[in-house]
């Protein structure tokens, strides 16, 4: 739906207008029936803030898709951007309301910094999340308007794209700060964890779509694979070279995938189901920027209920073994894949003996899971140091 300048034109405001207004009306209802909407620290404000933040995130993939399929006009004011910045009104909205302090808009408008800091940190991030998305927002439709629209992998280098990224990264996340600050959070199963199972996921959504470039799921195998006679069409004829484009993006997934993992598995024991749904949002990310492909959405699934079903080494305390494992399963899962769908077999260059699916050596094809599982070893060391010695006083002395 590409469209022209006047359609888009004309569909913006119905749109955006429309959604805001359900948005209102809705918050008029619970308004009235709890007498106030919730403040930060109060009960649901969580649960409000992370529903706006996935509004945006929604509307974020629609966006991207649009971007990334060729969908888009030659103006800001699409049906892709009415989705996305709805949402983003309807958050500050109600940012704007949570943050007021007593003295009113006089009051904010006298020390908005003070009010600002008047906000306690486990909640600072979702405030701060929606002002860099409306600077950036209005900075994107000046730029938008003035230089263009981005297409393909432009749209992760337009410095007002960045800045909006980095706000829906903070705004998002706002419930998952949140939970971490309360000692009493996740320890009541799924349900009690959902909240920054979900500010998490969406995250890493926000940051699959920065980093899509570089993600061999998503690229697609002619990136990176090496063949003499196959029917993959490989864009690389030198072997080092595709090998190391798809080593970058296999490191690049390795450590962003630890670390998503950690930061969840640093604060919480994880309940049954929740790591499947935490990748999940893995799947849902890099299946949108796939340009919905099936095989990339099978594989996210297959890959997150293989990491929920080895929660148990976790459970048992093997910390390392269970995060290198889950982080190599990731290349393991499309080594697979792309074996069962295409062709198989081996052939010999030199003494070096090159395999399917990727066409790599037999050391690059195994080695490549090996280091993926070293870099998950590495961050669980980073996240779990060993406990530094004490010295006795006669050694400080």
């Amino acid at each position: 739906m590409s469209g022209t300048h006047e359609e888009a034109h004309n569909i913006f405001p119905q749109i955006y207008f429309g959604s805001l207004l359900a948005a209102g009306l809705l918050m008029f209802l619970l308004h009235r029936r709890w007498g106030a909407l919730p403040k930060p620290g109060e009960r649901f404000y969580d649960a409000i803030i992370l529903v706006l933040g996935l509004w945006c995130l929604g509307g974020l993939l629609i966006d991207a898709f649009a971007h990334i399929g060729g969908r888009v006009d030659d103006t800001f004011f699409t049906e892709w951007h009415a989705v996305w910045y709805s949402g983003a009104t309807a958050y500050g909205a109600y940012i704007f309301y949570a943050v007021m302090p007593e003295g009113g808009v006089g009051e904010m408008l006298r020390r908005p910094f003070g009010v600002l800091s008047d906000v306690a940190p486990e909640h600072r991030p979702g405030v701060w999340g929606i002002i860099v998305f409306f600077i950036s927002g209005f900075g994107d439709m000046i730029w938008h308007e003035t230089l263009g629209v981005e297409s393909n992998l432009d749209i992760l280098l337009s410095p007002t794209h960045i800045g909006l990224f980095a706000g829906l990264i903070l705004s998002v996340t706002g419930p998952f700060w949140s939970a971490w600050a309360d000692p009493t959070s996740g320890q009541n199963g799924l349900r009690s964890q959902a909240l920054p199972i979900f500010g998490l996921g969406a995250a890493w959504c926000v940051v699959l779509l920065m980093v899509r470039y570089s993600h061999p799921w998503i690229d697609g195998i002619g990136e990176f694979c090496y063949t003499q006679g196959y029917d993959y069409i490989c864009w690389n004829n030198d072997y080092n070279e595709a090998l190391g484009i798809g080593m970058r993006s296999f490191l690049l997934q390795a450590a962003l995938t630890a670390g998503i993992l950690l930061m969840f598995l640093r604060r919480w024991e994880p309940a049954p189901g929740a790591l499947a749904v935490l990748l999940g949002f893995h799947a849902l990310g890099a299946w949108v920027y796939a340009e919905f492909d099936r095989d990339v959405a099978v594989m996210g699934i297959a890959w997150a209920l293989l990491v929920e079903a080895l929660r148990f080494m976790w459970a048992k305390g093997w910390r390392a073994s269970f995060v290198a494992t889950a982080v190599a399963l990731q290349a393991v899962v499309l080594q697979v894949a792309l074996f069962i769908s295409g062709p198989r077999g081996t052939w010999w260059e030199g003494t070096n003996l090159h395999m399917a699916p990727f066409g790599w050596t037999v050391h690059a094809t195994f080695g490549a899971v090996v280091l993926c599982a070293f870099v998950g070893v590495m961050a669980t060391t980073l996240a779990f140091p060993p406990t530094l010695p004490e010295m006795s006083e006669s050694e400080q002395a």
